[in-house]
């Protein structure tokens, strides 16, 4: 649905979102915030087309309960909508972005947990009620978003294209960043994953269907189904959850193969000063900032990796202080 913006700055902020979507950056979310600022351009009668500091302060304040992340995310995008009036030649005041410290610390499963959590997968069994139950996807899922680190959404938006079983590879289409990406597969996963597919093509209605995780009844699996069935298996797999927000999410799947490649090149003598852009490139990230967090968990995790790193890389383990009680987390 096409937004309207009633303020001055309406025209641009069409332009903008429409030059952002050109670009293959996911601006979904960009309309809602920026028509904040458009219902409070009007509300002052901004008729003039250059954002003022005194503007900005305002639309910039923080809101009553307002994560931090949110209030970032929102400046950021002013920011980025300043900039471009002031390359169309309209001055504008460009905000200052706040500091904003994550305290998030992904849950990392052992390996011991991974298996045990297969283990569950592979006694999952449909419920006699629900004859269109995902269950028979959800130990292939599981395997997939382990095996490769992909985002469940790339995961759910597989079509049966996007797999080559011959040459062991998924295309990731319209990727976060807006970017498709290949990525390999192991023998094991691409065995699961055949057979996963000969069961599913058992059903004429089934084999026409267009998404590769999908229901008995042709529909695609959503992301509230998976998370239903994920919470069930580490629950059974004995693996505590400490309640909404605190995790573990299906998310730390993509985190878990990070840190267990990180620990899998390093236990290989692969120099960690080469292996980070590798894993970098393959997550998918912009930068080696999204990427270098997992350096530090890898270390929390393994700690005996830090004598194998070469010299080259003794500064990218950083030094766990064992003796200081309550340290925050990164």
């Amino acid at each position: 649905m096409n937004r309207i913006y009633y303020s001055a700055f309406g025209p641009y902020i069409v332009q903008f979102i429409e030059l952002k979507n050109s670009l293959g950056y996911k601006y979904k979310d960009a309309g809602y915030a920026l028509s904040s600022f458009d219902r409070l351009a009007l509300e002052k009668n901004e008729s003039e087309i250059a954002i003022t500091k005194e503007l900005t302060d305002e639309y910039c304040t923080k809101r009553p309960n307002e994560s931090e992340k949110t209030r970032y995310n929102r400046i950021q995008l002013l920011s980025q909508f300043a900039r471009f009036l002031c390359d169309l030649g309209f001055r504008s005041y460009i905000p200052k972005l706040p500091r904003v410290k994550s305290t998030f610390t992904p849950y990392i499963f052992s390996r011991d947990e991974m298996q045990a959590i297969f283990r569950v997968c592979d006694e999952l069994a449909p419920s006699f009620r629900n004859h269109n139950s995902s269950v028979f996807a959800i130990p292939v899922l599981i395997r997939l978003l382990y095996g490769t680190g992909i985002r469940i959404s790339e995961a759910l938006y597989l079509s049966c294209h996007d797999i080559d079983l011959h040459d062991k590879y998924l295309t990731l289409r319209n990727c976060k960043n807006g970017k498709d990406r290949m990525v390999p597969i192991s023998d094991s996963l691409a065995k699961a994953c055949e057979g996963y597919l000969m069961y599913r093509n058992l059903s004429p209605s089934i084999r026409k269907a267009n998404r590769f995780f999908i229901k008995p009844d042709g529909s695609p699996l959503s992301m509230f189904n998976v998370y239903k069935w994920f919470r069930k298996i580490i629950y059974t797999a004995h693996i505590s959850h400490g309640g909404r927000g605190h995790g573990p999410r299906l998310h730390d799947l993509r985190h878990t193969f990070s840190v267990h490649a990180l620990a899998s090149m390093s236990e290989s003598k692969l120099d960690l000063y080469y292996s980070l852009p590798l894993l970098s490139t393959y997550l998918g990230h912009q930068s080696l900032e999204a990427t270098d967090s997992y350096v530090r968990l890898t270390a929390e995790m393994y700690p005996d990796l830090l004598k194998k790193t070469s010299d080259i890389c003794s500064s990218v383990f950083p030094v766990i202080n064992t003796n200081t009680e309550n340290d925050e987390t990164d």
